[in-house]
């Protein structure tokens, strides 16, 4: 006999109880940042023309995300024209007015000069425009990278670099932030968010230490990111608290990557602990294993520790990681939390048969609320009762008497045929194709050379055309 749904919530313990003593911010001081458009691109294979980055922001819009980051406009021609989509997608209400548009630069005057000649290009304030100015936090980072190019701006020869000591790149560095920021707040830059780099694999005194350089200067937000993603729950936790205690009025941006699997939890971390403003992207894209995945960041906050985001559209996630999906090439795995093309569907007897008594059987997530589609499929796992509810549900269309014996029989057939599948290796065809599909996504090392050795063979042909 079912149990009414409204009264199985009294028959199992919500994880909300052991959450419901944490120290939880105001719902509706968290704010989303979502970083697709950027970060997300930077995945390999992936590449948005314009017109496709606006039609996944006017969803990204729709769907309640409070910060979207457009990428570098002063250097890319196609994020100028996205710039100017934006702003006219404002002025036409198809991008909400409160949705905040930020681009980012590198901390040098031209890139500034650049950005801030982008923005009134395409008919722009910097009024309506966050400034992401960012330079690099760790040593590693500083000397290696940077380097050079700090030796050169405080008169040094680079040839010295190995010799000098970190700290030299670390004071070099905190006056480059310091006169950049400096810089764009003379040019009329009124909102500017500071970002470091690889800031989690530094000393916690050297991030401040470059943090309050910055915020002098005049930056109203600090990014701080897991550039490699090596932050565990424990040191995220220790990085948000001493920098929430250092900067009690400045906004705090997490910026976290997912190489071992933890942007989610470290995300929900850094929220616990004054971090209220997350970077995500749709699907989690991103370099190598990519960013903190937006659907898993939400979901949890909702659902585990019941944060529910105001005006953010939980119902709206599998529409949007369809069209990601389609944009990019790159579907998300098949029992990927949330938004997964498997996370309702049933197969085993002995699922399929709980959840006809009830979804919260084995459903944590209402799948209605997050968009998902509910389905039974039919296989080697497959039981007695859900095929029993299956051919009673459609009984017109079986046009027969629905008995054990038949019931039997179909079920026999549906294991002889799914391991008749097995065999005819289409799950092997189907992995060689994803792959070889993936590859296609991207231009490889051959392709490269091949290209560069027919536009040579051009050239030279030109040449020899014009001297004769």
């Amino acid at each position: 006999m079912k149990e009414p749904i409204e009264t199985c919530s009294a028959l199992f313990i919500d994880p909300r109880e052991y959450t419901k003593t944490v120290d939880l911010p105001d719902p509706a001081s968290i704010k989303i940042y979502d970083t697709t458009l950027r970060d997300g691109e930077q995945m390999p294979g992936v590449a948005l023309a314009p017109r496709q980055k606006y039609i996944l922001a006017k969803e990204l819009s729709a769907l309640g995300c409070h910060i979207i980051d457009l990428g570098f406009p002063a250097v890319t021609h196609s994020e100028r024209q996205m710039l100017q989509l934006m702003l006219e997608g404002k002025r036409k209400r198809e991008i909400r007015e409160d949705l905040e548009l930020l681009v980012m630069c590198r901390a040098a005057e031209p890139d500034i000069d650049a950005t801030i000649e982008a923005i009134e290009g395409v008919g722009g304030d910097l009024d309506q425009v966050t400034f992401l100015i960012f330079t690099s936090g760790s040593f590693l980072h500083c000397k290696y990278k940077l380097g050079p190019m700090l030796m050169k701006r405080e008169g040094l020869n680079p040839r010295d670099l190995p010799q000098t000591p970190p700290e030299f790149f670390h004071e070099a560095n905190k006056r480059m932030i310091a006169e950049a920021i400096g810089y764009a707040r003379s040019r009329g830059v009124g909102k500017i968010e500071f970002g470091a780099e690889d800031a989690s694999r530094a000393p916690l005194d050297y991030v401040i230490d470059l943090g309050r350089a910055a915020i002098r200067a005049g930056a109203t937000r600090f990014n701080f990111p897991d550039t490699t993603g090596s932050l565990t729950p424990e040191a995220t936790r220790y990085y948000c608290r001493a920098l929430k205690a250092a900067f009690p009025n400045v906004e705090l941006v997490s910026h976290f990557h997912n190489d071992f699997d933890l942007a989610t939890i470290n995300a929900i971390t850094g929220v616990l602990n004054g971090f209220t403003i997350f970077t995500a992207t749709v699907n989690g894209i991103g370099e190598r294993a990519g960013n903190a995945p937006l659907h898993s960041i939400v979901a949890s906050l909702k659902y585990l520790y019941g944060l529910e985001i105001p005006n953010f559209r939980y119902d709206r996630l599998w529409r949007v990681r369809r069209i990601v999906e389609e944009m990019t090439g790159i579907p998300v795995q098949a029992h990927e939390p949330v938004i997964g093309h498997n996370v309702y569907s049933h197969e085993s007897g002995i699922h399929t048969h709980g959840v006809t008594i009830a979804r919260q059987m084995y459903e944590p997530i209402p799948y209605e609320e997050v968009g998902g589609e509910a389905k039974f499929v039919y296989g080697k796992h497959s039981g007695s009762n859900g095929l029993y509810e299956l051919l009673t549900r459609r009984a017109p269309e079986v046009g027969c008497i629905i008995d054990r014996e038949l019931l039997s029989a179909v079920l026999k057939e549906i294991k002889v045929m799914r391991e008749h599948r097995v065999c005819q290796d289409e799950t092997t065809d189907f992995i060689r194709n994803y792959y070889a599909n993936l590859q296609q996504l991207s231009i490889s090392e051959d392709e490269v050379i091949e290209l560069a050795r027919e536009i040579g063979r051009r050239v030279t042909e030109d040449e020899h055309c014009l001297i004769t």
